[in-house]
């Protein structure tokens, strides 16, 4: 199987509120800030309960391809996402909160 990128019209609401971002062993919950989250047959937070259907991850940026190979391996029921693209729409969403009156 091989991979590549594939841009899709998502509701950055939807992502944002069931993703959690890994490293190479471990997971983080964005949602409740639990860190060091074991990643075999994660489905949900252990903490806050939160579903994940979305993955990320730091060290993902550049096109670093290996840990999404790894990731997926573990948690091939989530939905990678690039984390620069997911980095830059939060990015945008905060700052427009920032302007809103």
């Amino acid at each position: 199987m091989e991979y590549m990128r594939i841009w899709n019209e998502v509701d950055i609401k939807e992502v944002e509120t069931h993703i959690i971002i890994v490293d190479d062993k471990y997971g983080h919950c964005p949602g409740c800030k639990k860190i060091g989250i074991e990643l075999k047959d994660l489905k949900k937070c252990p903490s806050c309960g939160r579903e994940f259907k979305y993955v990320t991850s730091k060290e993902a940026r550049g096109g670093k391809f290996d840990i999404v190979m790894r990731t997926r391996k573990k948690l091939p029921h989530l939905t990678f996402v690039d984390y620069g693209d997911y980095e830059h729409e939060i990015g945008k969403k905060k700052a427009e909160s920032l302007f809103k009156v």
